[in-house]
């Protein structure tokens, strides 16, 4: 008598179940993914901040003095000119950016220049790995220069360690180079009027008024974030345009201040006319990531600090100021 094979394959609901527990492992394994991958993100954009340390301190040997946030041209439109990322070329190994830039123009001049084409030249080390590209031809920075923790960051003399447009040393770090803050992150724009986004920088038409315009208090802090995020952007040309271009000498493009904590709650905000650029004014220009919890900061001794968003505002106004002669504490 012969006996019969049989195979006995999966049956539907086995099937399923299969499926159902291949999609819970993804979901299980797909953080994971994601967090090792910021966490290498993160590891670049320290390193990144590293090397800019090390390349302002070697332009201070070299100068006597650190970068400055912006360059006027001789001539030119008095408020173009460059900005730090064109000072530091040189010194993050990009020597042959350096050697054709034009010096007699504008960061935005390429009718005698070639200037624009440059400064459209993507510099790894300005950028961020964890922020998304600039939507533009503008090749995007990341990394700006702390002015000190004042809302009047466009003014010719600031309490920071990169002023706009005043020579600033070692010798003016007053509170230590290791309790200053020198560079930190800030967010590059999406380049679009569709919406805003907290990338974007909003303007108010005047000052909301500061006792002290240096060491803004938290109750001046609120009422003044409440009033810019009621603020209607639409028909502003430049409020998308933030971290568009390292050769600009502007706040959110060569500067930000430490006026209100990291990753602040409000959306930025200038005050003024009509923006020119992202942003040729005074405001709230806050460091910014989207490394969760908080930013990466370069110190002036050229170390890097990763800075709680939850950190105490007078504690950040004081990493932000050199010279107010008060304590850090911890950070």
């Amino acid at each position: 008598m012969k006996t019969r094979n049989s195979r006995r394959g999966f049956t539907l609901i086995e099937l399923l179940v299969v499926i159902a527990i291949i999609a819970i492992l993804i979901a299980l394994l797909l953080p994971a993914v994601q967090q090792a991958r910021e966490a290498a993100r993160r590891s670049q954009c320290k390193n990144n901040l590293k090397q800019l340390g090390l390349a302002i301190h070697n332009y201070h040997d070299t100068n006597g003095v650190f970068p400055q946030g912006q360059y006027r041209i001789q001539g030119g439109s008095g408020w173009w000119g460059h900005g730090i990322g064109v000072s530091l070329l040189p010194y993050v190994d990009q020597a042959p950016v350096f050697n054709q830039w034009n010096f007699s123009y504008d960061y935005l001049e390429n009718s005698v220049s070639n200037n624009l084409d440059l400064a459209r030249t993507k510099i790894p080390v300005f950028l961020c790995p964890s922020d998304r590209d600039f939507a533009g031809a503008e090749a995007g920075m990341n990394y700006v220069g702390s002015a000190g923790s004042t809302v009047n960051i466009w003014n010719d003399s600031t309490n920071g360690l990169i002023s706009p447009r005043s020579r600033v040393g070692f010798r003016d770090a007053i509170d230590g180079l290791s309790n200053t803050l020198l560079f930190s992150e800030i967010l590059k724009g999406d380049n679009t009027q569709g919406g805003v986004s907290d990338s974007d920088i909003v303007r108010l038409g005047s000052s909301p008024g500061f006792a002290d315009p240096n060491f803004p208090t938290q109750g001046e802090l609120d009422s003044a974030g409440a009033t810019c995020d009621a603020v209607d952007p639409t028909g502003e040309p430049a409020w998308s345009r933030c971290g568009a271009n390292w050769a600009a000498p502007y706040p959110y493009q060569s500067l930000f201040s430490a006026a209100a904590t990291p990753n602040w709650k409000h959306r930025s905000c200038a005050w003024g006319g009509s923006f020119g650029r992202c942003a040729d004014r005074n405001g709230i220009f806050v460091a910014r990531s989207r490394h969760t919890g908080g930013v990466h900061a370069g110190m002036g001794d050229g170390s890097v600090r990763f800075i709680s968003e939850n950190l105490d505002l007078t504690t950040w106004q004081r990493l932000g100021a050199r010279n107010d002669g008060q304590p850090v504490g911890e950070f």
